[in-house]
């Protein structure tokens, strides 16, 4: 359920990505380290991460680099996401859960941790789980989690058959919580959020976290600059 912003790159994405690219790792957390002590966790997310998340996963779907490149690289974004979460002050425990999903041929779900951690730092708590292709074990770990709200990330067209058929199942299984869908192909092909039998979408972290405060009755963090 993310976006590379639409802005162009600034200059330190691109110094983060080129630090990965050289296997520079120690420099690139470094920098991350860095960034953090003048900036709060979600600008870096979104200055930084996500474009580098885009970035990398468009070089991986074109060839320009190698599974192992790839797996290497969102494994050190990992770690600079594990570095903003732990810059991250929580808020007051809300009572609510959230259970985020990525669907077969994702190649990382490094943009769904984002989304995860800022639901943490409202004080949502986080679950992630992982959908095969037959719907039928994740529509019974839904149902077993009993989430308030189910995020879904759907970055390929071809996947919302899949998430139309794990929604009719777990909706005749009486499942309530709140569903929502996004990601490059809904955002691409906005039709695609009618088809899926989602409740709700939104464009971009940003909308989706105020909205879901709206929609829950709380205040986000989510700073006010944005």
């Amino acid at each position: 359920m993310t976006d590379v912003p639409t802005r162009a790159f600034s200059p330190v994405a691109l110094r983060f990505f080129s630090l990965l690219m050289r296997r520079q790792t120690g420099d690139a957390l470094k920098l991350i380290d860095q960034r953090l002590k003048r900036q709060r966790p979600e600008f870096v997310h979104l200055e930084i991460l996500l474009p580098v998340i885009g970035l990398a996963g468009s070089k991986a779907a074109l060839g320009d680099i190698t599974p192992a490149e790839t797996h290497c690289i969102f494994s050190e974004i990992g770690q600079a996401l594990d570095q903003c979460k732990a810059a991250m002050p929580r808020q007051p425990l809300l009572g609510r859960k959230m259970l985020a999903m990525t669907l077969p041929g994702e190649m990382h779900g490094a943009g769904l941790n984002i989304i995860s951690d800022w639901l943490w730092r409202d004080g949502w708590e986080t679950e992630k789980m992982a959908c095969g292709r037959d719907e039928s074990p994740a529509a019974q770990q839904i149902l077993h989690a009993s989430p308030d709200m189910l995020a879904i990330s759907c970055s390929i067209p071809r996947q919302v058959a899949l998430v139309r058929r794990l929604i009719r199942r777990i909706r005749r299984e009486a499942f309530c919580g709140s569903i929502w869908i996004g990601g490059m192909a809904i955002n691409a092909f906005p039709e695609l959020f009618t088809r899926s039998g989602a409740d709700h979408t939104a464009r971009d972290i940003i909308a989706f976290t105020r909205q879901l405060a709206e929609q829950f009755h709380y205040p986000t963090a989510t700073p006010p600059e944005f």
